[in-house]
């Protein structure tokens, strides 16, 4: 029984080489020009390789911004939780829900995501998971917020809502190279209470 094992891990790893070979793709070029052969030879695989494991380029794009979402969330809520002043722990969470610049690959894999979820529901899937956790792991900022003092000038789940599509916006910015990152972030800062 070993073998399937062995098999399977290789899989997993093949996987994972496509995951990451995307994401670099994705950083050095616009995801519209991301070949999936280009994908493939960056991960030291065949283009036959990379369509065993995803069935096309759309799954490889598909599992890529899963995989980043999921590292992005990987114990996001408790580093934040681990900040006590609430002003700190709002810089904390912008500064991780926006993109580092204009080459961030899972930036650019959303707007792709977004421009396609009509025709291929796996990205709105994954969007939606996404969007709740980073919304509830902003709503417990401001309810921390809220626990210490401040004031929201409605419900934190309201406002996270409506800050998260500012956010999206600074983003859209940031990707157009209109902003820096450090730019976003003071604009984002001085909007909340």
């Amino acid at each position: 029984m070993p073998a399937p094992r062995r098999n399977s891990d290789r899989g997993d790893r093949r996987r994972q080489q496509v995951i990451d070979a995307a994401l670099d793709e994705i950083r050095a070029q616009p995801v519209a020009d991301v070949q999936l052969a280009a994908i493939a030879a960056r991960a030291g695989l065949g283009a036959s390789h990379a369509l065993y494991y995803f069935g096309s380029r759309d799954g490889v794009l598909v599992a890529a911004v899963a995989h980043a979402e999921q590292r992005l969330a990987a114990g996001r809520s408790e580093r934040l939780e681990a900040i006590g002043d609430p002003t700190e722990r709002l810089a904390a969470f912008v500064e991780a829900y926006l993109p580092d610049d204009r080459h961030d690959p899972v930036w650019k894999l959303w707007f792709e995501g977004w421009l396609r979820s009509t025709s291929r529901s796996e990205f709105g899937d994954v969007g939606v998971k996404a969007d709740q956790r980073w919304m509830e792991d902003l709503v417990g900022c401001l309810e921390h917020l809220t626990a210490t003092g401040g004031t929201l000038p409605e419900p934190a789940a309201a406002y996270a809502r409506r800050f998260l599509f500012f956010l999206d916006g600074l983003a859209v910015h940031i990707l157009a190279d209109h902003i820096t990152a450090g730019e976003a972030k003071d604009h984002a800062m001085a909007v909340l209470p």
